[in-house]
């Protein structure tokens, strides 16, 4: 059995306008015309693939108004190097405009070797030139290190009782939990570096963390100098041993080098697509409850004993990727009025969710543009939405194109007149067109065969031609 996966709008029952009936319009030709059953995940199908985009540190909560709170979704660095250089049955034209949202920055990754334990932690640094000022690092609530936490607060942030070595210094830093650490820049963990960043320095003096400094604006300042943080990317190297009295861009390079010398850092550009949020989540009570939340884990089940009662609201993307990805279907149909801004992070859930094996065929429909004075529902409109262009092209019904359908339905009723059993077939090629989904050249077929068909007397086999204007969606005189 064929199947196919539809990004739905979220508009109500009836499309808002014709784009959007224009994909409704195409869904349902392609149901009828190539026996293509629709496929969608369940609520939890699509809340276990939120747990393992949430496992491997895709996602993190965004608390919004009313008690209600987001899931917020960041493209891995390796979905985005994918997506924007190649997707199987996909076309280039669509990687070249999620190419065009790519964001970079230069940096280094250092493995910090947890003081007392075999594991280290990754951090993303992009300036290193006063890391030795560093005094802890952060990770975000749901980082692979918390989880695995024997005794972990209900807090966004705390102290988790680890240390790190400095590998500068040989210092221990303190391991946080932080609310302000997103798991989709870097490795979701960060130095912790108050003197020389303001979002470190706000956190540094609510939680009671050292400012200490390895810049100064002053080039000629000592030990004895007394800085005002936060100092940003400038000034000179100041109690940094061999680096004293350097400028900070000199002091950045030094620093890689001799990180890298040592094996403890690899040089890394991180690569991202903007993320979006993938689901609403509201608390509940327990008969409203569509699933339950592990606040915790941050994890959502289906049973009770696993966690708070929630309602979810899924994003259109979001189901659609875990549809594609736990069905497989034929194809995919996106409505690009709702994709327009950012396809990539469809194309990134995919791939994060399922790798380059689980792309199918993707059907893109563009916008409709129409000026006449035709109402919504007139069936000459309907069909120029479905026949008028090629579903990739944006649709412009001009009345050129109304009066070729308005013919063609005249036909239909002339032709209504001189049916009858084994009579004159439209053309091979029109079911052939039909079965593939192309109901363009279907249509163009259909119609040249018609005006010949009016201009003489013979009798139309009822049953095939019937069955043509029915997969093509005309309700018959």
């Amino acid at each position: 059995m064929k199947t196919f996966a539809l990004l739905e709008h979220t508009h109500g029952s009836e499309p808002a306008d014709l784009t959007l009936k224009r994909a409704s319009l195409f869904a349902a030709f392609m149901s009828r015309a190539t026996q293509c059953v629709p496929v969608n995940a369940d609520a939890v199908a699509v809340a276990a693939q939120l747990n393992r985009l949430l496992e491997k540190g895709h996602v993190h909560f965004n608390a919004l108004d009313g008690g209600a709170f987001e899931a917020f979704y960041g493209p891995s660095c390796e979905a985005t190097a994918q997506i924007s250089t190649r997707i199987p049955f996909w076309s280039e034209k669509i990687v070249a405009k999620i190419r065009k949202s790519v964001r970079q920055s230069q940096g280094a990754i250092c493995s910090l070797q947890l003081f007392d334990a075999e594991n280290s932690i990754d951090v993303f640094v992009t300036d290193w030139s006063s890391c030795t000022a560093a005094c802890a690092i952060a990770v975000h609530k749901y980082h692979w290190f918390t989880r695995n936490l024997a005794d972990r607060p209900d807090a966004d942030n705390y102290f988790t009782g680890a240390y790190v070595r400095n590998p500068l210094t040989g210092d221990l830093m303190s391991v946080w939990v932080a609310d302000w650490v997103k798991p989709d820049f870097g490795t979701g963990a960060v130095l912790v570096n108050p003197a020389h960043n303001r979002t470190d320095l706000d956190f540094a003096r609510r939680v009671g963390l050292p400012i200490r400094f390895a810049l100064s604006i002053e080039a000629q300042a000592d030990e004895h100098a007394m800085p005002v943080p936060p100092v940003l990317k400038t000034g000179h190297a100041v109690r940094a041993g061999f680096l004293d009295g350097k400028p900070a861009p000199q002091v950045h390079n030094e620093t890689v080098n001799v990180l890298l010398r040592k094996g403890s850092a690899r040089t890394h550009e991180d690569k991202r697509i903007p993320g979006e949020a993938i689901a609403r989540i509201e608390p509940t009570t327990p008969e409203q409850a569509q699933l339950y939340w592990n606040p915790h884990l941050g994890t959502f089940h289906e049973h009770a004993v696993q966690g708070l009662p929630v309602r979810v609201e899924f994003s259109a993307s979001f189901k659609a990727a875990v549809t594609t990805v736990t069905h497989r279907p034929d194809h995919l149909q996106v409505d690009a009025s709702i994709q327009k801004k950012n396809i990539g992070v469809l194309a990134a859930l995919i791939f994060d969710l399922g790798g380059l094996e689980a792309f199918v065929p993707l059907t893109l429909l563009e916008s409709v543009e129409y000026s006449g004075s035709r109402a919504d529902g007139d069936q000459a409109v309907d069909l120029a939405l479905l026949v008028g262009e090629e579903p990739e092209k944006v649709l412009v019904i001009r009345k050129a194109l109304i009066d070729q359908i308005d013919s063609f339905l005249s036909g239909c009723q002339k032709l209504s007149a001189r049916l009858g059993e084994n009579g004159t077939l439209p053309p091979d090629q029109v079911n052939t067109l039909l079965e593939h989904g192309d109901a363009v050249s279907a249509f163009r077929s259909l119609y040249q065969w018609q005006r010949q068909m009016v201009a003489n007397d013979e009798v139309i086999d009822q049953c095939v031609y019937t069955s043509v204007l029915t997969k093509l969606g005309v309700r018959s005189a």
